[in-house]
């Protein structure tokens, strides 16, 4: 099924999750040669297939995080799908699945159970805030998520982060885990149960912030979170795009000022107060002066700190500095989708099938494995 050179050939991963972050999971083991055999209910299977755009019926995101997959339809509220499910987890390496605590369970299919049959098996659980306490019920999506630890806080904006922060974070501390999980079984010869909260993904992101707000607040990072110092912020050029200026260190602020024309600024570019305010107005007032294509040139010929504010589209061009990380790959239809990958390019490579169509596999893998 898979390059055998790959990490994770010959590593049988159930999916049963739903949505981003179990995806973003997939599309990690699938690039590192996992065999992905994807769980889906009948009649409409991961809501993100019919997420738009479609790509001949099938959502884009869908699209880009499960090619290479196999896609299985049973019904798990069933008892016979069930118990399909439980005798195929006595083959697997990995399963995965993000329903409530308690629901995998009640139908038949508890991690105990589970590892009875199958002591080798790694289980991980992306529910919404973990397997136990009072709020294991709970329910919740990425923006609920990153309000909850404090990620938007300081924003005052009424719309969404741009990013799926949470979702996409808990999927790469997932595949973390379940590599560890895997690294330890090969020392143990014993699985594991991985409690993986999406409510708690956002907080490696946070290490930095909450120390210095637990330390009275002011710090370094709270000045570059807000962009209150004039090294390290957003300024717009004279055709309206706007450039990332980082000049934290003393010799490219310096080569910035010089290029700017403004070298009577050099003690100001860590100042958060009136005087470094007054500062981030000059050089506005100077980057306003020239297009962005002109800058972006100045700064490249200085080996200044000084990028463009991409578009999404942009970014994923031949043009970009993205390039070589970006790929065509295989999507619906015979089609090609462009998209960041493989996820770890030294290591995995891009699935050459697409996305499969819900159920397409069913029937091939019930008779692989007996449980026609």
């Amino acid at each position: 099924m898979t390059d055998a050179s790959l990490p994770l050939a010959g590593t049988l991963v159930l999916d049963c999750t739903r949505m981003l972050p179990g995806g973003v999971l997939m599309r990690m083991l699938l690039d590192l040669g996992a065999r992905v055999i994807k769980v889906e209910e009948p009649g409409g299977g991961d809501p993100m297939r019919a997420a738009p755009p479609l790509i001949h019926g099938t959502g884009a995101g869908f699209a880009s995080l499960f090619r290479g997959a196999q896609s299985l339809c049973l019904d798990l509220k069933k008892e016979e799908d069930a118990s399909r499910l439980a005798a195929l987890a006595k083959h697997a390496d990995v399963l995965a699945e993000s329903f409530r605590p308690v629901t995998m369970k009640a139908w038949g299919l508890g991690y105990d159970r589970l590892a009875a049959a199958n002591p080798a098996l790694v289980v991980c659980s992306l529910s919404g805030f973990g397997a136990e306490g009072p709020q294991s019920r709970g329910v919740g999506h990425d923006l609920n998520f990153a309000a909850l630890a404090g990620a938007l806080g300081s924003s005052p904006e009424p719309r969404p982060l741009p990013v799926p922060l949470a979702d996409v974070a808990a999927g790469l501390l997932a595949s973390s885990a379940v590599l560890a999980a895997l690294l330890q079984r090969g020392r143990t010869s014993r699985g594991a149960f991985l409690d993986q909260p999406l409510s708690a993904a956002p907080l490696p992101f946070l290490l930095w912030p909450v120390a210095e707000a637990a330390a009275g607040g002011g710090g370094l990072w709270d000045h570059l979170s807000r962009g209150s110092l004039p090294a390290y912020r957003l300024y717009r050029c004279a055709d309206g795009r706007r450039a990332a200026l980082c000049a934290l260190e003393p010799k490219f602020w310096a080569a910035f000022l010089d290029m700017v024309h403004l070298p009577e600024l050099s003690g100001l570019g860590l100042d958060p107060g009136p005087e470094g305010r007054a500062a981030a107005e000059r050089i506005q007032q100077a980057m306003a002066s020239k297009p962005l294509a002109h800058w972006v040139d100045e700064a490249g010929a200085r080996a200044l700190p000084l990028s463009p504010v991409a578009s999404l589209t942009e970014a994923a061009s031949p043009a970009s500095p993205l390039a070589p990380y970006m790929e065509f790959t295989p999507a619906p239809g015979d089609g090609t989708l462009r998209s960041p990958g493989p996820a770890v390019p030294s290591l995995g490579t891009t699935p050459a099938s697409p996305a499969p169509a819900l159920g397409q596999h069913t029937k091939d893998i019930l008779r692989e494995f007996g449980l026609e």
